[in-house]
């Protein structure tokens, strides 16, 4: 059984751990290790694919949809033309509100 004391001032004893406990917990931690990494690259097998057919069946669903909308998939966001001379100036007329002025109607 292994002790350790935290409470223990300068000068005590600490128990050591055995070498065949340290060996053993060792070999207990890459076993967990090497089980888990095989768990997760299993997973990562059987998830990637599934994802991937998912995925494109998601892209085939949306640009069938976007068709359908009368929007091209390869150009979802086309670029407008300008017109020359139209919508290039913006004019505004304003006028400053005193605090005592009635408000308009």
């Amino acid at each position: 059984m292994i002790r350790v004391n935290l409470y223990e001032q300068l000068g005590g004893r600490t128990a050591r751990m055995p070498r065949w406990a340290a060996w053993l917990a060792m070999a207990a931690s890459l076993v967990v290790g090497i089980v888990l990494f095989l768990v997760a690259a299993s997973l990562a097998l059987i998830l990637i694919p599934v994802v991937a057919i998912a995925g494109a069946i998601a892209i085939w669903r949306l640009r069938r949809r976007m068709k359908a909308a009368g929007i091209d998939p390869s150009a979802p966001f086309p670029q407008q033309r300008r017109q020359p001379g139209h919508g290039e100036i913006v004019d505004a007329e304003y006028r400053i509100i005193d605090q005592g002025e009635p408000p308009r109607r």
